[in-house]
């Protein structure tokens, strides 16, 4: 790699325009205003800040009324610059620092710090703002440029003419001729890159959440469709196994069936009757580990009545309404339409205990449409057994399998509804 290539690198890295924006949260179920909290809490930072500065430049380092406002306030707006422009706002907040520090450096060799310490209590809420969203590689180029700066500055404090001072005895100390400055500079160094290696190891935190997150939800997909494949199996079989017995009694039903018919049958039983075989295989690969299978019949639309009283037995006031003729339904749809239905009301038992619920089934001439709504749950959500589930993932897989559509959204009451709209009529997509 030439040198070029690494300082193109670079400053693609810490270009001002790079870095991501800080987004609102994703809190569907909170007023809007929360989403934008994470901005609120940086504009009250970025405010306290400017105000400390500026009183501290005032008194402390006597710098006048109008110089010490026009830095703290610059200085203190850099943070609200990194939520849109990380790396504008650190570049601003890098420049102020070196700014102030020259301007409240008094000439000549002196033990103060460095830098001013409301610059860099500034810089460093800059610098971990900033780290929080960029790589390590990026964090770490921006606190060796920290670094560079705090450098510059002192080279050019320690340049700077003063009083006179006895010569330096000579010895082995290595440092910046004339000034004392070093102690100072490693602080610098020292709190700037704690600041970072804890902003790094939280955005690492965080991005392994974010991956086993992604990873449970990969497998959660999975396993909805394996099962959906599960209780699919025995409809597919039902299907093939027609062909195979119409493929084998349709020469018996026409006299002197031409031989090469009577063999085209044989091959289509054959065939169906080898698809049913490879069903059974692969429905064993996904049943590995799951116990017995289940022999009960799959359930179907007919059944919605008695699911319904099962949970009003447990308490739970469900209002089930059904309008429109039914239409032509495939076996795959029946399963799925009662399944959806079921997990949206299991969902209501885990969530909002208590709550009202209404289930309406709208038949229509080529699609059938689901809708569960429950209210608010008298009491406090109780949290699910066992973890949180991925009931509205499987839900979403079963309607995406036929072609339909699923939404699952709260209400403005602290409700919740499931509305799902299934093709009837024709074949799911291939």
């Amino acid at each position: 790699m030439t040198v070029g290539s690494v300082v193109r690198n670079a400053w693609r890295d810490l270009s001002p325009a790079a870095g991501p924006a800080l987004l609102p949260l994703d809190v569907p179920s909170r007023p809007r205003l929360a989403a934008w909290l994470p901005h609120g809490l940086v504009a009250a930072g970025a405010v306290v800040l400017a105000g400390s500065s500026w009183h501290i430049l005032l008194t402390d380092y006597a710098l006048p009324n109008g110089s010490a406002a026009t830095l703290s306030l610059v200085h203190a707006s850099a943070l609200v610059v990194c939520v849109f422009r990380p790396m504008a706002g650190w570049w601003l907040s890098l420049a102020l620092a070196t700014v102030t520090g020259l301007a409240v450096a008094s000439p000549g060799p002196q033990d103060g710090p460095l830098w001013a310490g409301p610059s860099l209590s500034t810089h460093l809420a800059v610098l971990a703002l900033v780290a929080l969203r960029v790589p390590a590689r990026v964090a770490a180029q921006m606190w060796a440029l920290t670094g560079v700066a705090a450098v510059g500055l002192a080279v050019a404090l320690s340049g700077r003419d003063g009083p006179a001072v006895p010569p330096p005895r000579p010895g082995p100390e290595v440092g910046l001729p004339g000034r004392d400055a070093f102690p100072s500079l490693a602080e610098v160094l020292l709190v700037s890159g704690t600041v970072v290696l804890a902003a790094a190891a939280l955005r690492g935190r965080g991005d392994a959440l974010r991956g086993l997150a992604r990873e449970r939800q990969r497998r959660a997909l999975l396993e909805e469709r394996a099962r959906i494949a599960r209780e699919l199996h025995d409809v597919v079989a039902h299907h093939m196994s027609v062909v195979a017995v119409q493929a084998e009694a349709a020469p018996y039903r026409v006299a002197e069936v031409p031989d090469e018919l009577a063999r085209g049958f044989a091959v289509i039983r054959a065939n169906a009757l080898e698809a049913i075989d490879e069903l059974h295989r692969v429905l064993g690969l996904l049943r590995a580990g799951d116990g017995p299978a289940d022999s009960a019949p799959q359930p179907t639309l007919d059944g919605l009545d008695g699911l319904v009283d099962g949970l009003r037995a447990t308490g739970l006031a469900v209002d089930l309404r059904v309008s429109g003729d039914r239409p032509a339904t495939t076996p795959a749809l029946e399963v799925s339409a009662y399944r959806i239905v079921q997990e949206a009301l299991s969902n209501v038992l885990r969530h909002a205990p208590g709550a009202d619920v209404e289930v309406v089934l709208a038949y229509r001439p080529d699609r059938i449409e689901l809708t569960v709504g429950n209210g608010p749950s008298p009491g406090a959500p109780e949290p699910p057994a066992g973890g949180p589930g991925h009931g509205i993932l499987g839900m979403r897989e079963r309607a995406a399998m036929l072609g339909g559509e699923l939404a699952a959204r709260p209400g403005p009451d602290g409700g919740f509804t499931v509305t799902a709209v299934l093709p009837a009529g024709k074949e799911a997509p291939r």
